[in-house]
């Protein structure tokens, strides 16, 4: 592959650059996506990304490839704009550009690092323990800051260095305060996105500490090697115990990553949540708009417009006094004077 390729960058530049296929090859995706590595060839330097792209294979084929590529692209353009200029973090797989409305769309991310932390399961230096933990929560955090939940945190979705995590594949990533859908793998998949909820769970809609379930696990695993499927198993590691108190509770309950960082004596301020943009919201909405009349398989279906506000109630009238009385004192009052003044004579 050696092609002219035209994209936006994460703050919507356009850019070309020249690409050109890597000869190393890249981790498979699942289905209904695929990757691979290119070199682009900017003015100024070479830049390797991986390009990810949907394909009619899988589960849900194209329609659901695009659907996937839409989480990458929605994740990468949060975090871009919570950073704000400021350098991107490590802890997450960082957007280089994508091309979205297109008849054959991509993302380009940066390439992976180290090893998914599957591979360091109950094998992870003492050492470098505590790091882990405190670099998973904050990346954690920093998503809950940017808006969204990934909802696919998992031993293959997390890759450690030995000096920090890289969360990858937010092809399932949805904004916090949208409807909860059935997402994951079990057993890193929360009850609240489960086929099934539990007796008293409820679907309810994404929130900051739905990640907070598998991040939990995730630290409990990668310690152990053992799945937390028994809160007995935090009662035989006191250590673990007092860090992950409250984790497999309902989403209402459950800790957030600062109350965890607190735990693990990390007291720096939280990011800044960022702000509302309804220009974001209008640009996300005209651009499923646009999808839909070229590629009517590939586009959620349009939200149903809110229902009108209900009037304003009338305002009750005011009751009305009787004046009547004013008439009556008139008259008395005329009756008085013609009086005195026949007196009067």
């Amino acid at each position: 592959m050696n092609v002219r390729l035209s994209y936006r960058d994460a703050h919507g530049a356009r850019v070309e650059a020249k690409a050109v296929e890597a000869d190393q090859e890249e981790p498979p995706l699942r289905p209904p996506l695929e990757t691979v590595r290119l070199n682009l060839e900017l003015p100024d330097r070479t830049v390797a990304v991986r390009c990810v792209r949907p394909v009619d294979r899988g589960a849900g084929g194209l329609a659901e490839g695009y659907r996937r590529l839409d989480g990458e692209i929605l994740a990468g353009l949060r975090l871009a704009r919570l950073c704000d200029g400021r350098p991107y973090p490590r802890a997450v797989t960082r957007l280089v550009g994508y091309e979205a409305d297109t008849a054959a769309p991509f993302a380009l991310l940066e390439p992976l690092r180290g090893v998914e932390v599957g591979t360091l399961a109950g094998t992870l230096p003492t050492e470098q323990r505590r790091r882990f933990q405190v670099r998973l929560l904050r990346a954690v955090r920093l998503l809950g800051a940017a808006g969204i939940s990934h909802r696919g945190l998992s031993p293959d979705t997390v890759r450690w260095d030995g000096d920090d995590v890289q969360i990858t594949d937010f092809s399932q990533a949805a904004l916090i305060g949208a409807p909860r859908t059935v997402v994951g793998a079990m057993p890193w998949q929360a009850p609240e996105q489960r086929p099934d909820t539990p007796p008293g769970w409820v679907r309810g809609e994404v929130g900051p500490n739905d990640d907070l379930w598998a991040a939990g696990r995730l630290i409990f695993y990668v310690v152990t090697g053992e799945d937390l499927d028994d809160t007995a198993k935090l009662d035989a590691r006191p250590e673990l115990g007092t860090l992950l108190a409250g984790i497999i509770e309902r989403p209402e309950r459950r800790p957030d990553a600062q109350t965890l960082l607190r735990r693990l004596g990390e007291a720096d301020p939280p990011p800044r949540p960022l702000a509302a943009d309804p220009a974001f919201a209008r640009g996300r909405a005209e651009f499923f708009a646009q999808r839909r009349r070229k590629h009517p398989d590939t586009a959620p279906d349009p939200q149903p417009p809110p229902p009108p506000a209900p009037p304003a109630p009338r305002p009750a009238p005011r009751p009305r006094r009787d004046r009547s009385w004013l008439l009556w004192a008139g008259v008395a009052a005329l009756v008085v004077l013609a009086v005195y003044l026949v007196l009067g004579r």
